[in-house]
């Protein structure tokens, strides 16, 4: 129960390394990390959040902007836009916040959530390489 309990314990403390070892009277054991928070940002999982619930959870966005759905312009923003029909799109009254989270080293995940009166609703992700020209 001890040996389990010093194991539990740096597993816990490993999330900021890939791999560590444990120390024990007997032998030395290789201990994976868990997961961190932005390994864990999937399109899944933030399809299933509002806003707020997202930006808690995966600590502080890249990038966040907002604008309203008629001034979504360029290749970029077609996610968002794809998503409502024609007169919708020139309606200056849906509200857009585009937020932008660093996946890895060379991964962008941005979420495009729709103001609503009290929260802020996904919808569209779009997953993209960093170094990409729109």
């Amino acid at each position: 129960m001890k040996y389990f309990y010093c194991i539990l314990i740096l597993i816990i403390s490993s999330c900021s390394v890939n791999k560590k070892e444990a120390s024990t009277q007997k032998s030395t054991h290789v201990i994976e990390k868990l997961v961190s928070l932005k390994e864990e940002l999937s399109i899944q999982n933030l399809m299933l959040l509002t806003k707020e619930e997202a930006v808690a959870k995966y600590e502080k966005a890249s990038f966040i902007e907002r604008f309203t759905l008629d001034d979504a312009y360029g290749e970029f923003r077609n996610n968002i836009t794809n998503q409502y029909i024609q007169e919708e799109r020139v309606s200056k009254t849906i509200i857009i916040d585009e937020v932008t989270w660093e996946k890895d080293k060379e991964t962008w995940i941005t979420v495009w959530y729709e103001v609503q009166e009290s929260k802020s609703i996904p919808k569209a992700v779009y997953v993209w390489e960093k170094g990409t020209e729109f």
